[in-house]
């Protein structure tokens, strides 16, 4: 599986940036989002502000900002 952020314009709903969670951080995205059950991966989810500086840290990429939808799904 291959998490994703995706930033979204809140306006518009257009997609405007993807940033992909380097798998390397698996363990600590499950344990970030409260994911227990392998299905949870299977969901979209908002992320708080908290999520969002974490996967920031994590990425090295600014993903916060005015006016954006920031959600997190995991690809095959």
């Amino acid at each position: 599986m291959k998490p994703m952020v995706e930033i979204f314009d809140m306006t518009t709903e257009e997609l405007i940036q993807t940033v992909e969670v380097p798998s390397a951080y698996m363990d600590q995205l499950a344990a970030l989002m409260d994911w227990t059950k392998p299905e949870d991966f299977c969901f979209v989810y908002d992320l708080s502000p908290q999520q969002i500086k974490t996967i920031e840290e994590w990425t090295h990429t600014t993903i916060h900002g005015d006016n954006r939808i920031i959600q997190i799904v995991c690809l095959e």
